[in-house]
């Protein structure tokens, strides 16, 4: 499901170029005002590995970019998704208790807050990075290594992470999906508190079942998606 948020500041939003991380926060804030951001913010999905099965995209409207901060001048849309209709859910209903957004120092209005569900009728389907994707392993003396598209280690990743993600969701065994990549994007490094965090943008086409697809869709692709990477457009 789709969440479509439409902010509106009192004057102008000044922002850092690097905002995921406070983002993240406005997001669990807004769960916290119905009691309900403990289990999104700390347990989540799976066992292992927990899987908060949510992603957001970069923001969006008029701005311009001076003394490295980003400037918007007028209404900012914001869309988050998920796979799991309680946090949709969840997330209206905080704002129909409270239309204010909080990012960073600033009350954000809430104009309109719609909720969608886009169903996928193909099972092939070709996606373009709405914010770029994570994809990490361990080098041998314990440091962080950001695969590259390019890698033969890239796609596999891009597997595995699925199907833990759809296991951890639906405790179901996943279905087969097939991952190709079209093109590669540009590389993004972002700081994420205090971490400088690596991702790249591609397009990749996805061959499997429908649910399969909506799934990848409404939760993203890679890690760190509730930290606003991974999501996807489809073309």
């Amino acid at each position: 499901m789709q969440i479509q948020l439409q902010l509106k500041p009192k004057t102008t939003l000044e922002i850092p170029l690097n905002y995921n991380y406070q983002l993240q926060s406005a997001i669990y804030s807004k769960l916290r005002e119905i009691g309900v951001s403990d289990f999104w913010h700390d347990l989540g999905f799976g066992d292992k590995e927990a899987f908060k099965l949510f992603v957001f995209g970069p923001l969006k409207g008029n701005y311009k970019i001076e003394d490295k901060k980003i400037i918007f001048d007028d209404t900012v849309s914001l869309e988050i998704r998920s796979s799991i209709f309680d946090f949709c859910d969840d997330f209206q209903r905080s704002i129909e208790k409270n239309t204010t957004f909080k990012f960073f120092d600033e009350a954000l209005s809430v104009c309109s807050a719609s909720i969608t569900n886009r169903h996928i009728n193909s099972k092939r389907v070709v996606f373009k990075t709405a914010s770029p994707i994570v994809l990490h392993t361990i080098s041998g003396d314990g440091k962080t290594v950001y695969l590259k598209p390019e890698s033969d280690e890239f796609l596999e990743r891009l597997h595995e992470n699925f199907y833990k993600k759809y296991y951890a969701c639906y405790e179901t065994e996943p279905p087969e999906i097939k991952i190709y990549l079209l093109d590669i994007g540009k590389k993004v490094v972002t700081k994420y508190k205090e971490i400088w965090v690596t991702a790249y943008n591609c397009t990749l086409e996805v061959e499997g079942p429908y649910d399969a697809l909506e799934f990848l869709y409404n939760s993203g692709f890679g890690e760190r998606n509730s930290q606003g990477f991974g999501m996807v457009d489809i073309i």
